[in-house]
């Protein structure tokens, strides 16, 4: 059931009778210069001055400004806001007689900031050092593919050219862009929508009338918090007919002019900011989540480039070992051969060495082959073409053990991380559809107020003014005997709902699992590296007890072999530990929210 309650005034009233601001009546002829040239001049800009290039350039401006003011609002204070872990409050006793892990880092504890150290300041780096690739500018330091030098890569480096270069990180740059974009119309839809046209039909009828029409048109439209609907228009229209020539300006020619105000206001469903508004809200909360998420993705990428180059950096070591094996297999080979020659040597011996070459030799190859595999990879990651030269900095990573509690670690992993922060806001978002769709449940109880003026027609421009007023009040209100999909969405709504808490439990849960795992993991890597530092300490003095022994004649080539592997064995370990060690370290300081990564990819606490 419909029912409209609606009433007009008789156009006999003057504009002149009415109180108030419509006391006076408009003068269409004072206006209408105004109106018509400003309409020339948006006409003459739009079609002379608003090229696509500035449109683009228009919408750049734009959304990097939005963008630079929501990160400012999602990130800028989020140094403050942080916590961080408490220390241990008792360190875990030294294994062994070898040398005691604490004594590698010299930071104070007593902030609570440095109980996951980290090596590097970003504070202290300078610029980022742009690479002409692709076309793109060069500057000074940068190497292209040809070049004969090869480019040095230390770790601020090849982390600012990653920020700069990487093409994976312009591809999210590019994605955060494009919400910023998105939002940009979402913002516009809900605020001031001006329109406007101009438009002019000439016909010409075979034995009949002819005549020619023009219009001018200005309206503008908003939707209100309350969720109405407010629209103002105004129309300038002009005729004339019997017209044997169309540039004869002394024809008669007739004019009129019309305003409207319209006002649609929903009572009961649809009304109120939030079931209005929903787009606008989420579209926002949906550009902080995608803030939130790029910043994440900075701290990964800047991890994911620091371990490949530090794997580099192991590779590097692990084939230097290899190459100074093989060196060391084919010395041994010749010195068998030799003793075998004045019979201080067996057969068996002499075809031990050489089969030892050919393993060593072998081994040497592959790792030549793994590590040119794995710079053309990580020339990809950097967004470097493969044929450009680069060296790779042997800095080997530093070690920091790690004292945290892990409780404490745990509940500030809860309060600093940025995900679980989208999470929480997400569940928000779930609560907020489930009100929206109990909203639609309810009947449409929509008021209508059409307010209109309009003039006489006439051959005067002048008397073209909008004097005669019409006013409209309607009320539509529907029962609602149909609100089956309504119902249907209400309870998938409350269902969603229950899932998006169970989610979010399970999310604290893995939190924590993952977290505490990351605590245990260092500590057994930390336990790790000090066994095979002392391993290494005595295969050294193994390998030299050995190599006397041999020179004396009391131990066999294959004692020698044996002890040299197992020094090449332990060196190559140690290494790869550090490495796991310190990516893991990186890890736990981007899961627990304390990680902070500047504009060229360094990190600091």
């Amino acid at each position: 059931m419909v029912g409209r309650i609606s009433s007009a005034w008789s156009r006999s009233w003057r504009t002149a009778d009415l109180a108030g601001a419509f006391r006076r009546p408009i003068s269409i002829v004072a206006i209408a210069p105004t109106i018509c040239g400003v309409l020339a001049a948006v006409c003459a800009n739009l079609t002379t001055g608003c090229t696509a290039s500035w449109y683009a350039a228009d919408a750049d401006r734009e959304v990097h400004t939005l963008l630079a003011d929501y990160e400012d609002r999602v990130l800028g204070d989020r140094q403050d806001w942080v916590r961080y872990p408490d220390p241990q409050v008792e360190a875990p006793p030294t294994d062994g007689g070898g040398a005691d892990v604490d004594s590698v880092t010299s930071r104070s504890v007593g902030d609570g900031k440095s109980v996951i150290g980290t090596s590097q300041d970003s504070d202290d780096r300078d610029s980022p050092t742009k690479v002409g690739i692709e076309g793109s500018e060069t500057e000074p330091g940068a190497v292209s593919a040809a070049a004969a030098e090869p480019m040095l890569l230390d770790l601020p480096t090849a982390l600012s050219i990653a920020f700069t270069s990487s093409r994976r990180f312009k591809d999210r740059e590019e994605a955060l862009y494009l919400r910023g974009l998105g939002f940009t119309l979402t913002r516009y839809n809900f605020g001031p929508i001006l329109n406007s046209t101009v438009s002019y039909l000439w016909t010409n009828v075979e034995d009949g009338i002819n005549d020619d029409s023009a219009g001018l048109t200005f309206g503008a439209s908003q939707v209100l918090h309350t969720g109405g609907d407010l629209s103002v228009s105004s129309a300038l229209n002009t005729s004339r007919a019997d017209d044997p020539n169309l540039f004869d300006v002394h024809q008669s020619v007739l004019f009129n002019s019309s305003i409207q105000v319209n006002l649609r206001q929903p009572l009961l469903r649809g009304a109120g900011y939030e079931a209005s508004h929903e787009s606008l809200t989420q579209g926002e909360r949906d550009l902080i989540y995608e803030i939130r998420a790029f910043e994440l993705f900075r701290q990964d990428f800047s991890i994911e480039v620091a371990g490949d180059y530090y794997r580099l950096v192991s590779q590097q070591r692990r084939l230097a070992n290899d190459e100074r094996n093989y060196l060391d297999a084919t010395f041994d080979r010749e010195k068998a051969e030799a003793l075998r020659q004045v019979d201080r040597n067996q057969d068996d011996d002499v075809f031990l060495a050489q089969r030892r070459e050919i393993d060593a030799e072998d081994a040497l190859l592959v790792a030549r082959t793994d590590y040119q595999l794995a710079l053309d990879n990580f020339k990809i990651l950097l967004g470097l073409p493969t044929a450009a030269a680069i060296d790779i900095v042997a800095d080997e990573p530093e070690f920091l053990p790690v004292r945290v509690d892990p409780d404490s670690t745990v509940q500030v992993a809860y309060h600093n991380r940025l995900d679980l922060h989208t999470a929480r806001d997400r569940l928000e978002d779930t609560e907020r559809r489930v009100r929206l769709a109990k909203n639609a449940l309810l009947p449409d109880w929509d008021v209508t107020i059409d307010y209109r003026f309009d003039s006489d027609t006439d051959r005067a421009l002048r008397k073209a003014t909008p004097e005669h007023w019409t006013t409209t009040l309607g009320v539509d209100f529907e029962i609602p005997v149909n609100r089956k999909a309504e119902r249907n969405a209400y309870r998938s709504a409350q269902i969603g709902l229950e899932r998006a808490r169970r989610d979010y439990a399970r999310l604290l849960d893995e939190v924590r699992r993952d977290i505490l795992d990351q605590v245990r993991e260092l500590a057994q890597l930390e336990k790790r590296i000090r066994l095979q530092t002392d391993k290494m300490a005595q295969d050294e003095k193994a390998v030299a007890v050995t190599q006397i022994r041999y020179e004396a004649g009391d131990a066999d080539n294959r004692d020698l072999l044996d002890a040299r592997q197992g020094l090449i064995d332990a060196q190559n370990s140690l290494i790869a530990l550090k490495v796991q060690h310190f990516t893991a370290r990186l890890r736990l300081l981007r899961n627990t929210g304390v990680m902070f990564v500047n504009v060229n990819g360094m990190w600091q606490e």
